[in-house]
């Protein structure tokens, strides 16, 4: 049975436990959620086939909505019984839960073109996995051939993943997507006198052709060594310039002040800047939900309505927020398209997609050749301790010295705080070299005047 079938099985169901559930129906309405999905993961530590695992699951999450109550239940078994208890479940909940004016399914969309979006790696189907993993076997001897200091790899793993979704409602939404991802993840210890470094490398792609093993090695090498031998520097402000890495996982910060649910609870420090310079010039922040191979790309979202392009940030003006349709009723805005569930177990809410700076014209090397004093940011500790609703933040942080154009030696045990709208303003240049960590992506980034609290080094 398919997904859509068991869809559709899904809604019958309701249908005869609730007779005001039918099509087109405003007072009753059933939503039936749906994914299976499977991958494959293999591990290698310290040169030897560690873990190996194989996972399966499909299950589906129900939203019924009565009278603007909402009744929800999930399960991962699909035959008759199941999807039964799963149908009262969800009935009786929305029996008793408090009424939402705003509630309401969305209505199908508007008919979309078919666009190949390259999701999924055919290769994945008739080639082997065996042979794919197989370059795991050499990662050991590549690491330690680029510097003796490199004592071992912790762990070395590749996964590949296959998805599928679909969503249908009682008033005749029906979207499916499906897709493939593949991954490599390095951890290597370097070792220098007493002192002991763990530095790590990510790459994730929807297809393998995509995978650089070799990149992530040369990037988990290189964030390794050059925290060797750090120290403090004085307390004061420097310029820093963010590695695409950390500058995506400060982006991710973001994301979260320009969901239109956080909006309207006041949980966000953007709140009532619509049109407003939040940023500098030169930053361009977008959504896309269509973007080519990309990790959070699906032409349609978590309750099959069409996603898009967003620009969020244009040149440093905010022009507006990410909605799915609960969130965009109450605020009187349309759906962005950007409904994202957890799991099958979760309720839609805003998420973003494809989210990534734009990147610029510049090269990071000529970046750094123009700071006179400065620190390069590898390693940002703490990112879960910053207050979205105020944007302020402190948080750890490990990297280089620059000093007069040049990276001079690793920096660690020191701080920056402020705000993060000051950062977003006080961004000087945007790199060329726009690089994504899962569906997060930005360019290096160089930011003016943060304050950096140290000691004597």
């Amino acid at each position: 049975m398919t997904l859509l079938e068991l869809g559709g099985q899904v809604l019958d169901t309701v249908r005869k436990r609730l007779p005001a559930v039918k099509q087109g129906s405003a007072s009753a309405q059933a939503e039936a959620y749906l994914v299976s999905s499977e991958s494959r993961t293999q591990e290698w530590s310290e040169g030897q086939p560690e873990n190996a695992a194989i996972s399966k699951s499909q299950g589906v999450g129900l939203r019924v909505v009565e009278n603007g109550k909402l009744g929800f239940g999930s399960t991962n078994k699909s035959d008759a019984q199941a999807i039964s208890w799963l149908s009262d479940q969800a009935v009786t909940a929305a029996q008793v839960t408090a009424r939402d004016p705003f509630l309401d399914l969305p209505l199908p969309p508007p008919a979309r073109p078919p666009m190949d979006l390259e999701l999924i790696d055919q290769a994945l189907a008739s080639g082997s996995y065996d042979e794919r993993a197989a370059f795991l076997s050499s990662i050991e001897a590549k690491v330690k051939k680029r510097d003796k200091r490199f004592s071992k790899v912790l762990r070395a793993s590749y996964r590949e993943g296959r998805y599928e979704s679909t969503v249908v409602n009682s008033r005749g939404v029906s979207a499916a997507g499906a897709g493939t991802s593949v991954s490599f993840t390095l951890a290597c210890v370097a070792v220098e006198g007493q002192e002991t470094q763990v530095g790590y490398g990510f790459q994730a792609v929807r297809h393998y052709a995509d995978l650089k093993p070799d990149w992530v090695i040369d990037k988990a090498v290189e964030n390794t060594l050059a925290l060797l031998g750090g120290k403090q520097v004085s307390s004061g402000r420097y310029d820093l310039v963010l590695d695409p890495f950390v500058a995506a996982e400060m982006l991710e910060l973001l994301a979260d002040a320009l969901r239109g649910d956080q909006v309207l609870k006041g949980k966000s420090f953007l709140a009532a800047q619509v049109g407003q310079s939040v940023g500098s010039s030169i930053l361009t922040i977008l959504d896309d939900g269509l973007l080519k191979r990309g990790l959070g790309t699906s032409a349609y979202d978590a309750e099959g309505m069409p996603t898009q392009s967003t620009v969020l940030l244009k040149e440093g003006v905010l022009q507006g927020f990410l909605y799915d349709s609960t969130s965009a009723r109450r605020a009187k805005k349309q759906s962005t398209g950007n409904a994202g569930r957890s799991s099958y177990k979760g309720l839609p809410e805003p998420e973003t997609t494809n989210f990534f700076i734009k990147p610029g014209k510049t090269s990071p090397e000529q970046i750094i050749s123009g700071i006179a004093s400065g620190l390069y940011v590898h390693n940002v500790m703490g990112l879960h301790t910053v207050d979205t609703v105020s944007g302020d933040y402190s948080l750890g942080i490990m990297g280089e010295r620059i000093e007069k154009g040049r990276r001079t030696h690793g920096v660690r045990g020191v701080t920056i705080a402020g705000n993060l709208l000051d950062l977003l303003k006080n961004v000087e240049a945007v790199g060329n070299d726009l690089t994504f960590s899962g569906s997060l992506g930005s360019p290096t980034l160089w930011i003016r005047g943060v304050s950096v609290g140290g000691g004597k080094s």
